[in-house]
């Protein structure tokens, strides 16, 4: 297995060679950002790795706080909750929430921790087709009775080959019900919208029954997950989720890094610019070759050739010249799997002209 020996950026080191890198999701290259770096030491060295405890008892430091205040002011939220994995904050959302739901209703392409998250409530659990607001609305009609609230759950971009939700439409859906949506925006957080505030932003959609959740692992360089909301139900979160009570809190490096990450992002509004220019000269040359890519903002471009080998030769022919792009079997992708590109804010003009012309070649 292929091994990464420097911080993940426009170039970096792989089994010891250096690539330019279009595969992963540190978008604007933050994961070894100097200012992130040195928080991080500088929590190491006061902090100790962590806390030794949970939340719940001793567990809490000021490193801790700072990262939920600084998620409060990014998102413009009224309050924010910092778990040690992104994967868990579904999860705790459907802990807290789960006294005003009856049944779930989740996205057919939704990601494994989605799932998880679903079937945590003891909820009766149904699936809908993927992006598909009109099978949505026929499950309700469906599986709902007594017009009870329902909790919806999907991502906000899929991972795979970066479509966003309809997420508008989903809460037009779900508002005779007074339903609720869980959205895990991992790859929305810090990319989408005017203000990198999410998939909700990027639809100029504002709810009190909408709770997004997502990482800090991606746009922000950092680690860690979060959960935002109003401050009564996420203090019921906290006083009752059995994976926030019991798990102990973040390392403290991370936390701080995390902090400073969303500091460096806030501060920096050029950094989300830059990233949408890439992300349109990059799908723009595709499009030229005939590959699918759309107009969107999101920095995630995937396909399938007419088959496995094809897409593997492609792979290994770009890592020979010294490009990693991903070659995945994940969710929502075909049996034969993907050619994924992602691009991050760090790219130069030069860096992206050499991607796409060295994919025309092979193509």
């Amino acid at each position: 297995m292929q091994g990464m020996e420097s911080p993940p950026g426009a170039e970096t080191t792989i089994d010891g060679r250096r690539y330019l890198y279009f595969a992963g999701t540190g978008y604007y290259g933050l994961h070894g950002h100097p200012e992130v770096v040195k928080a991080g030491i500088e929590a190491l060295r006061r902090f100790g790795t962590h806390s030794a405890t949970s939340r719940a008892g001793f567990g809490n430091n000021p490193v801790l706080h700072l990262v939920e205040n600084r998620l409060r002011q990014f998102f413009a939220s009224e309050d924010a909750i910092y778990l040690p994995s992104g994967y868990l904050s579904s999860l705790v959302l459907v802990q807290g929430l789960v006294d005003r739901f009856e049944d779930v209703f989740v996205d057919e392409g939704a990601h494994f921790c989605v799932f998880d998250a679903a079937f945590s409530g003891q909820r009766p659990v149904f699936r809908f087709r993927h992006l598909d607001p009109d099978d949505l609305k026929s499950q309700l009609r469906r599986h709902l009775r007594s017009r009870r609230s329902p909790l919806l759950l999907t991502d906000g971009v899929f991972p795979t080959f970066g479509k966003i939700a309809p997420l508008a439409d989903y809460a037009e859906i779900l508002a005779p019900y007074d339903g609720l949506i869980g959205l895990d925006d991992a790859h929305g957080a810090g990319v989408l919208g005017p203000n990198g505030r999410g998939t909700a932003e990027h639809f100029g959609l504002e709810s009190e029954n909408l709770y997004p959740v997502g990482t800090l692992s991606k746009a922000f360089g950092g680690h860690g997950g979060f959960v935002l909301g109003d401050r009564k139900t996420l203090e019921r979160i906290r006083a009752v989720s059995g994976a926030y009570i019991g798990s102990t809190p973040a390392a403290t490096p991370v936390a701080a890094a995390s902090a400073k990450g969303i500091e460096i992002l806030s501060a920096r509004p050029e950094m989300r610019l830059r990233l949408r220019e890439n992300v349109a000269a990059v799908k723009k040359g595709l499009k030229k070759m005939g590959l699918p890519a759309d107009e969107t903002p999101v920095p995630i471009v995937a396909w399938s050739l007419r088959s496995e080998r094809a897409m593997r030769n492609i792979h290994r022919e770009l890592m020979s010249r010294g490009i990693a792009i991903a070659f995945l079997k994940y969710i929502g992708a075909p049996k034969a799997g993907v050619l994924r590109i992602t691009v991050f804010s760090t790219h130069t003009k030069e860096q992206i002209e050499r991607l796409l012309s060295e994919l025309a070649r092979l193509l």
